[in-house]
């Protein structure tokens, strides 16, 4: 398991070569791509290397010489998946007004900046579906949990940071601590969206709503932040 080990270094360790070519950050989105389709459909454990690398359109090679193994792969997807939440956020805190107390109240403003995170989600059900086979797959690898649990860790600590970059635009604050918050979010964003697969939904029903209400029973609005 030499190279699970290393792909739990790599999610720790921070490139000191700057960031890659976009010729080689290409070829890495595309590995990525065709992963989460063939983890989508099959698997982690089903999709080889090989066929990853077949559906990519690339060989062995070009695989080994952006990732060391599929483990450290399966990392790099979970990472990317983590930038886009985050950014999805920040664009969904663009549309709280800097003003506290503005106009609409603080339960319009929570559905406003809900609806605008949703809309920059995965909609295809194999991206979904691959994201949760990759918790599955971090659950059956113990050498793989360490790598996982430090990229969630990251990703729930950045979202926290911007949640209380919200709060502080709306003069509110929360009625419990902010991590415990974010985990409540991810836990009604994972089984809403299961069960709206499950229920051969092509968008999930509801999620919107069971969010923002999430949301709303959580903050205290008009408290100083």
């Amino acid at each position: 398991m030499a190279s699970t080990r290393e792909a739990q270094r790599g999610a720790r360790r921070h490139t000191t070569s700057g960031e890659p070519s976009a010729r080689r950050q290409a070829t890495r989105e595309r590995l990525m791509d065709a992963a989460v389709e063939l983890f989508g459909e099959r698997g982690v454990l089903a999709a080889s290397v090989e066929e990853i690398c077949e559906r990519a359109g690339f060989t062995r090679g070009a695989f080994y010489s952006n990732f060391e193994s599929k483990d450290e792969l399966c990392l790099a997807v979970v990472r990317r998946k983590g930038d886009q939440h985050l950014a999805a956020m920040q664009a969904a805190i663009e549309v709280i007004p800097q003003v506290a107390g503005a106009a609409g109240g603080t339960e319009r403003l929570i559905r406003d900046a809900v609806v605008v995170f949703l809309e920059a989600q995965p909609k295809k059900p194999n991206e979904l579906i691959a994201m949760m086979e990759l918790r599955l797959h971090a659950l059956r690898t113990p050498e793989l949990r360490e790598g996982w649990l430090s990229v969630h860790q990251s990703i729930c600590t950045s979202v926290s940071d911007l949640l209380q970059i919200a709060l502080d635009r709306v003069g509110a604050r929360l009625s419990i601590p902010s991590g415990q918050v974010v985990e409540l979010l991810g836990a009604v964003y994972e089984s809403t969206v299961s069960m709206s697969l499950l229920r051969g939904e092509e968008r999930p029903t509801g999620l919107a709503d069971q969010l923002a209400l999430l949301l709303d029973g959580l903050i205290e609005p008009g408290a100083e932040a």
